[in-house]
């Protein structure tokens, strides 16, 4: 027989209340199957620890670590950052007390997302039930969404963890009587580090904030309104930081890399949190009609809790949409993940108190079906797991070894200098990089075709180099010794002599392209030759290839810039349009020169555009007489998972 008096927490929302505790109980079956949840996520989150590689954001972070001091951090390197400088500061200390070995620094990014499912567990046993609360956490654990953060040293799952405690205490303190003083001291804390992590946390402390007023009564409201100033104050010191921050504008724009956002774009990050997998879609819809059928009998009461998550989703997604339009683009998949617990919770709201073999049965079948699409669908341990700048030195390393040393190689890897200094005292183990400066984003083609005929090496190793630049390459070394692709990489070494085990690159399609009418000449009446125009089904068959348009001309006149134009339409509409200049590629004054205009199709980003059709011609724009010896149009088969941690593979 039970003893009374033990205190067991409710699973509804109203708080605390006393009933007998019996081994066999709804919550101890409930708690069996969260630690079998949280044990799955560690599993997927230290998969092969000791081998997690930094990605670039990270070793961006962590060369803004090497300062003297925290003053000079500050202005220096968290200042800078873009986002606010709480994990700068955390880094800055961690790394000086422990090292920047992979598994140190990433070691409480891991903890803090699997705290983070146990508090979204919570948040939603609270104000729904354990059913609910069972389905959110599951597919926490298993989605790629959320390990990939939580396996990266950056700001965004610490503030996933910081903004579910702030939700939880301000659960605690508006809805449930019990312990005020902790629960209001507990969202201040956790308010003020949200908004210390990222500024789209803080966005959503500003929505936290705001709803609470809608829920005052007399007894909170005083308390509440100094918990709301206390933050204001708490956050003061920062503002500097914030508003110099701001002044430097979004991500896009003119000198920025990140467009405007589609249309369709909330559509694609559903499908991206779902794993771009129909049987993941297939999950969610048999789980919501669960819902529908199965669902709670205390709708009513938990209605509140309901409009709260789809309003502070909805909200972050329209205020990031719009500004990206009309401002600057700063919407990224990355910045919504402050509010994709509440979204998860919104979903799966209706469901009732399920019966254990429901719980458990629908728990097994997320687990399977999220871990399935993760590691098959998704391929993420193999995309994860072989970051570009780890990857480039450890192959440059093996080819040296394979080749006979470094005396055989010309070696140009893109990768920042204090990026290849992290791998070469890691490995211990260094080598010279000779020509390309990575911060430089004017490519000198001219001078790059220069530096490589005057190279004496038998190999020539180049990690991730402009697509250009492995046409010139080829020019004096035509054959590929070794060739890896991966998640935005592309490793090459090239070779002057024919390798025993040669790479062959896949033609897709390669025409000669007739763009004088037969003559071979441009002369002084001609500012443009006729047009090369064709549909990209007929000449492609994956938005991963790589068009490659080069055009071998001649003239005596020194003054003339004759340029090959590729112009990417849609019903005569122009999609993309660019061109290269002969001078950028004359090196031989009075002969013949070629020109390569190189383009990965997966940047002219096509998804929306069902027709397009590239046109190919030659502008004489100086109207010099031009010799025009040889247009190619080639299509190779190229990365395939060049972005596919975020992207479909297909």
């Amino acid at each position: 027989m039970s003893k009374p008096g033990k205190f067991v927490y409710s699973q509804g929302y109203r708080g605390f209340e006393s009933r007998p505790l019996r081994m066999n109980s709804k919550l101890s079956k409930d708690n069996i199957l969260l630690i079998a949840i949280l044990l799955i996520a560690t599993i997927l989150r230290f998969w092969n620890f000791a081998n997690m590689p930094y990605m670039h954001d990270e070793l961006s972070a962590l060369s803004r670590t090497h300062f003297n001091s925290i003053s000079e951090l500050i202005a220096n390197g968290a200042r800078t950052d873009g986002h606010p400088m709480f994990i700068q500061v955390f880094l800055y200390y961690w790394t000086i007390l422990f090292s920047e070995n992979e598994m140190v620094v990433k070691l409480p990014f891991i903890i803090c997302g699997l705290a983070s499912i146990f508090i979204a567990y919570k948040i939603s046993a609270r104000w729904f039930n354990t059913s609910v609360a069972l389905i959110v956490a599951s597919f926490m654990a298993i989605m790629q969404y959320m390990i990939t953060y939580s396996d990266i040293a950056r700001p965004y799952i610490p503030g996933v963890f910081f903004s579910l405690m702030m939700v939880w205490y301000w659960s605690k303190f508006l809805f449930n009587e019990d312990g005020k003083r902790k629960s209001i001291i507990g969202f201040i804390v956790f308010a003020a580090l949200s908004c210390y992590t990222h500024h789209f946390a803080t966005l959503l402390t500003m929505l936290v904030s705001s709803t609470g007023l809608f829920f005052l009564s007399k007894k909170t409201w005083k308390g509440y309104v100094l918990a709301i100033i206390s933050i204001i104050v708490l956050y003061l010191p920062h503002i500097s930081i914030t508003l110099y921050q701001f002044s430097k504008g979004g991500l896009g724009g003119n000198d920025g890399w990140l467009g405007k956002p589609d249309s369709n774009w909330l559509l694609l990050y559903f499908q991206y949190t779902f794993h771009y997998s129909y049987i993941m879609y297939g999950l969610l819809i048999t789980l919501l009609f669960v819902s529908l059928i199965k669902y709670s009998e205390k709708i009513k009461e938990t209605q509140k809790f309901r409009i709260i998550c789809v309003v502070w989703f909805m909200a972050v997604f329209f205020i990031e949409y719009y500004y990206s339009l009309k401002v600057n683009p700063i919407i990224q998949f990355s910045t919504m993940i402050f509010v994709f617990p509440f979204l998860l919770m919104f979903l799966f709201s209706l469901a009732g108190d399920l019966s254990t073999v429901f719980k458990t049965t629908i728990v097994s079948l997320i687990l399977v079906v999220g871990i399935f699409s993760l590691a098959i669908t998704r391929k993420h341990f193999q995309l994860f797991y072989h970051q570009p700048y780890q990857e480039q030195v450890t192959n440059t390393y093996k080819i040296l070894d394979e080749i006979g040393g470094e005396k055989n190689a010309t070696i140009e890897l893109l990768i920042p200098p204090l990026f290849k200094e992290h791998y070469f005292k890691k490995y211990n183990r260094e080598f010279k990089s000779i020509y390309y400066n990575p911060f430089d984003d004017k490519k000198d083609t001219k001078a790059f075709r220069k530096f490589v005929n005057e190279q004496t090496t038998n190999y020539f190793i180049f990690g991730n180099p402009p697509l250009e630049y492995i046409q010139i390459i080829k020019e004096k070394y035509p054959y590929i010794y070794l060739k890896e692709e991966g998640f935005t990489y592309s490793f090459y070494c090239f070779s002057k002599q024919k390798p025993t085990n040669q790479i062959f690159e896949t033609i897709v399609t390669t025409k000669k392209l007739d763009l004088t009418n037969g003559t071979n000449k441009l002369d002084s009446t001609m500012e443009y030759g006729p047009a090369f125009s064709e549909k990209f089904k007929k000449i492609t068959n994956s938005r991963h290839n790589i068009l490659t348009i080069s055009a071998t001309l001649s003239t005596t006149d020194t003054t003339a810039n004759p340029t090959i134009v590729a112009d990417i339409q849609e019903d005569d509409n122009s999609l993309f349009w660019n061109g290269v200049d002969y001078q950028n590629y004359n090196n031989n004054a009075t002969g013949a020169n070629t020109m390569y205009f190189s383009k990965l199709l997966t940047d002219f980003n096509l998804r929306g555009y069902p027709r397009p059709q590239i046109k190919i011609y030659l502008w004489n724009r100086n109207k010099k007489n031009v010799k025009v010896e040889n247009v190619t149009l080639e299509i190779i088969k190229s990365n395939p998972v060049i972005y596919g941690l975020f992207e479909p593979l297909d």
